[in-house]
């Protein structure tokens, strides 16, 4: 599972931003995450809760934001939301001027968007 090599840097960089700041607490920590990434939060909030155990982040709530799937089409520039489904198996067609040439334009992010401390 690459989930747990992802959730131990999660938890190394939140526990370094705790530490340049003077903080004695991790409260919060956001991730931006992709549709079209293959991580399941439940396992990232699964590991943290393992990892993080004797730590200033040990009870800090993981709060993840999807971002979904855009394509941009190359042809009218209109950019349209897909579901996942959609992109691993269907043809994708833009919705205003129905051309097959477009350019993946959200969907693949995974970052920390946040980390709150005290």
């Amino acid at each position: 599972m690459h989930e747990l090599p992802l959730t131990q840097n999660i938890l190394d960089t939140a526990l370094a931003y705790a530490e340049r700041t003077n903080s004695t607490k991790v409260v919060t920590i956001v991730l931006r995450l992709g549709a079209l990434r293959d991580i399941q939060k439940e396992w990232i909030e699964h590991y943290f809760r393992y990892i993080s155990r004797g730590t200033i982040a040990a009870d800090a709530e993981i709060l993840v934001i999807c971002d979904p799937i855009v394509c941009r089409c190359a042809d009218c520039e209109k950019d349209f939301e897909i579901d996942r489904a959609s992109y691993a198996g269907e043809e994708i067609v833009c919705p205003v001027c129905s051309s097959q040439n477009y350019t993946l334009v959200s969907g693949t992010k995974f970052q920390i968007e946040g980390i709150e401390v005290i």
